[in-house]
Formats: structure tokens, C-alpha cells, sequence
């Protein structure tokens, strides 16, 4: 019984981490790797890195990019659980928050792309058509 005890204990953290980032999942990593899948008929990726990663290693690449990223989060996430400081659940608030953002940018952007041949920061007159 300890040993079982130990184990959830030891899933906990990561159990937690998975439920706080479910945004990020769905958005940023789920929702922005289907999205481009179908928007890259319509067009080129615009993010230099990105295409020239996926250009050599194709469009699951991406995906283990973002899957990188996650590890690099949950990193985060476990240095700043483990701080004393008063402020971590705020600031563990804004960074999955942000990222979240990021993310639902990301599926908007793609569906205009996909939707209207144009994206988002066209539509705002950031860059030209």
C-alpha cells in the first residue's frame, strides 16, 4: 500500500501540470499543428525556423517541437512550484496564460488562412498580402 501511495504521490505533480495546461494543449499544440497542417496547402509557413525545420524533416517536426516545448514547461513549472515565494501561482498564472493566447492567435490565424487566403497580421496591415 505504501508503495502505491508513493507512486500517485510521484504522479501527482505531472497530473497536476497536465490539467493546468490543457489550454496549451488544446490550443497551442493541438489546435495550431492542424490548423497549419491544412493551412500550408493555402500558402507557405512564415516562420523562418519552422519552415526550414519542417522542410527538411516535414510537418510532423512541428509537432515534436511543440512536444519539446511542453517538456520545457513542465520544467518551468516544477522550478517554480519548488520557489518559497508568495507570487509563483501568479506568475505560473500569466505564463500559461500567455501561451494559451499564443496559441488561440495561432488557430485564428490559421483558420483565416484557410478560410479567407489571408492571415491576421495581413487583416491588421502588419504585413502586406
Amino acid at each position: 500500500m505504501v508503495l502505491k501511495n508513493g507512486v500517485v504521490a510521484k504522479l501527482n505533480p505531472f497530473v497536476h501540470f497536465i490539467e493546468d495546461i490543457k489550454y496549451i494543449i488544446v490550443f497551442y499544440v493541438l489546435g495550431d499543428f492542424i490548423t497549419t497542417y491544412h493551412a500550408l496547402d493555402y500558402g507557405l509557413e512564415e516562420n523562418p525556423f519552422l519552415a526550414t525545420l519542417m522542410n527538411e524533416f516535414g510537418i510532423w517536426s512541428m509537432l515534436m517541437m511543440k512536444i519539446l516545448f511542453i517538456g520545457i514547461i513542465y520544467w518551468y513549472y516544477i522550478t517554480l512550484m519548488n520557489e518559497e515565494t508568495s507570487w509563483k501561482s501568479h506568475l505560473w498564472f500569466a505564463s500559461k496564460s500567455t501561451v494559451s493566447i499564443v496559441g488561440i492567435f495561432l488557430v485564428v490565424n490559421n483558420l483565416l488562412v484557410i478560410f479567407s487566403k489571408c492571415s491576421l497580421i495581413q487583416l491588421l496591415g502588419i504585413a502586406p498580402y
